[in-house]
């Protein structure tokens, strides 16, 4: 049985919340690990903005590029487009802090950097997944 999609889409949304409440915890508790909040970071920014393609009927494709996924929900809502630039901040992470040949050193400024970016992306998602929800259904 297929799930329905807004269920799916809370899925989607709970997973980046934790996400993005881990790092947020571990930024107040820890002076150290910036690259994994980094990474946390990033996989938030990602869920959010596939919960919200989701929401708005689309396909997912397989990517954790977020540049491409901000691009896409900007397809349905232009408002997106102007979280392009802070997407390529936390796009960045994903690859290199991910694989220890490339592991370069996080400081507690980008950590605080890419928290920011996702709550924005947070924010931008739950102002407009209702609507995107409304419009699927209309």
């Amino acid at each position: 049985m297929k799930k329905r999609p807004d269920s799916l889409v809370n899925e989607w949304l709970e997973k980046a919340r934790n996400d993005l409440a881990y790092a947020k915890a571990s930024f107040e508790e820890f002076d150290n690990f910036y690259a994994q909040m980094c990474i946390l970071c990033h996989d938030a920014v990602e869920k959010f903005l596939k919960a919200f393609l989701i929401a708005s009927g689309k396909r997912l494709s397989r990517t954790h590029d977020v540049v491409a996924l901000v691009r896409g929900c900007g397809n349905v809502d232009s408002a997106f487009l102007e979280y392009v630039d802070e997407c390529k901040v936390v796009n960045r992470y994903y690859v290199p802090l991910k694989y220890p040949s490339h592991y370069p050193q996080m400081r507690r400024e980008q950590a605080a950097e890419a928290i920011h970016v996702a709550e924005q992306i947070q924010a931008v998602v739950s102002e407009r997944i209702e609507g995107a929800l409304n419009l699927k259904n209309a």
